[in-house]
């Protein structure tokens, strides 16, 4: 593994344990600690154009699944946030497509199994909300192994 990959899966995971303790608490990101994040994913993504190692129509590509969720917030009117799809965007920059959305579909499976257990220990109900960040830390922790 090359040295520039082990320094973006550290700041990655840094900014994903930092954003899932205050999605916990709080229950929204801060968008100081978002916009620096996605300043510096695109920073990266440009130093990579200008050294061929990445193609305009690529970061493109890997922001989809965070266009998707912003778009799914806005039409469930913000069932889903906006903040966990613009960490979605800056993981798409940082990671790229497939691993982005390996990390949301594995998210997305623990958080259903957390939901169900929730759900059947009559411990939070229908309407209930959970935040997503924690889940996407779980998927970057597995993403590793994968």
């Amino acid at each position: 593994m090359q040295i520039d990959n082990i320094i973006t899966e550290a700041l990655v995971c840094v900014l994903l344990c930092i954003c899932s303790i205050f999605d916990i608490r709080k229950k929204e990101l801060p968008l100081l600690i978002l916009i620096t994040g996605f300043l510096t994913a695109l920073g990266i993504e440009m130093w990579h154009i200008c050294k061929g190692l990445e193609t305009v129509s690529g970061i493109a590509e890997s922001l989809l699944p965070g266009m998707f969720f912003l778009l799914l917030g806005f039409c469930t009117r913000e069932k889903v946030g906006y903040g966990d799809g613009l960490m979605l965007i800056i993981l798409g920059l940082f990671l790229g497509f497939f691993r982005c959305f390996l990390i949301l579909c594995v998210g997305l499976i623990f958080s259903s199994v957390f939901a169900l257990i929730l759900l059947i220990f009559r411990k939070a109900g229908r309407n209930s909300r959970l935040p997503l960040i924690p889940f996407l830390t779980i998927g970057m922790g597995v993403s590793f192994f994968v």
